[in-house]
């Protein structure tokens, strides 16, 4: 494994798991917003909603990691 595909390797596992470390508690924040709080019933509904936000924490968070590898900082 050369030197490239060690960084791309550090960088992919680091995004999976912020994914996972930001995600978990997020959906599970998300879920009780619009179930609990918001009252929401419909299951669509409530789908669609935290896949927009996920999407978008998603977006901003791998950008961030992509240019701190960037910048030599990871």
């Amino acid at each position: 494994m050369n030197k490239t595909e060690k960084i791309a390797l550090r960088e992919a596992v680091i995004i999976v798991l912020m994914g996972a470390v930001i995600n978990f508690p997020l959906q599970t924040f998300l879920l009780w917003l619009t179930i609990d709080n918001w009252q929401w019933s419909d299951p669509l509904t409530i789908s669609i909603f935290i896949q927009l936000i996920i999407t978008v924490i998603a977006f901003v968070r791998v950008y961030i990691i992509r240019m701190r590898f960037q910048r030599g900082k990871f």
